[in-house]
């Protein structure tokens, strides 16, 4: 039977509970998937190029808890998948650090931030939510009927489980939101919660976590879906 290997990119702390949440999660795909799935943690301190060696790991997440041990090993592994069209995920930290990169080494967005590691930065792409979505649920609005959101849930809305105080800073999403990197979900007022860069491999982030709407016999069908396409 083929082997996977997925990396988890984050400092693994066994009293956060979205850490727990995401191994969880990851048990829940396995009866689902035809393939063996390997899932390790990579700690942000050792990061470093050969995360990317042959064969060592077939997709990325990056996963929630910032900020992170080392916050620019985290900043160069995803601009290298997204410059390698090598598979990637992001939630909730992941998802602010993917949507910083791209502002920082593509949009050219000088001293692009994020507001709880830089509050002085005057350019706060991520910043404080003015209601903190720490362990609380919303709806969110897909808008993007040609999205990978919209292609595995086949819904318009969906409840999102969150554990967050920071997204992206509103002053900053219409700059943010070009083609090909794209916003494809929303809160109810408008505001960014899914990111995709079209026509890469996978390169998807959401605020909301996958994770924590997973159960025995019912995985979070996007977390199926991106252990597939890692084949």
């Amino acid at each position: 039977m083929k082997r996977i290997r997925v990396g988890l990119v984050g400092d693994f702390n066994e009293k956060i509970h979205t850490h727990l949440a995401l191994n969880e999660a990851i048990d829940h795909c396995r009866p689902f998937l035809d393939f063996m799935l390997d899932a390790h943690w990579v700690n942000t301190a050792t990061l470093d190029e050969t995360i990317f060696e042959e064969n060592k790991f077939h997709g990325l997440i990056i996963a929630p808890g910032s900020p992170y041990a080392n916050d620019a090993g985290v900043y160069e592994t995803i601009r290298h998948a997204r410059e390698n069209n090598f598979p990637l995920l992001g939630f909730c930290g992941g998802f602010q650090y993917m949507v910083i990169e791209y502002a920082r080494n593509v949009l050219k967005i000088k001293d692009a931030d994020h507001g709880e590691t830089h509050p002085e930065s005057s350019k706060l792409v991520v910043s404080k939510m003015s209601c903190s979505l720490k362990g609380q649920q919303e709806q969110v609005l897909i808008r993007d009927r040609d999205s990978w959101l919209y292609h595995v849930l086949k819904a318009d809305t969906f409840t999102g489980h969150f554990y967050c105080s920071y997204g992206v800073n509103p002053a900053f999403q219409n700059k943010l939101n070009k083609p090909p990197f794209t916003f494809t979900a929303f809160s109810p007022d408008g505001e960014a919660r899914a990111v995709e860069l079209k026509g890469h491999r996978f390169f998807n982030g959401t605020l909301f976590q996958p994770s924590l709407a997973s159960a025995p016999g019912h995985p979070n069908p996007l977390l199926v879906d991106f252990f597939w396409r890692c084949r």
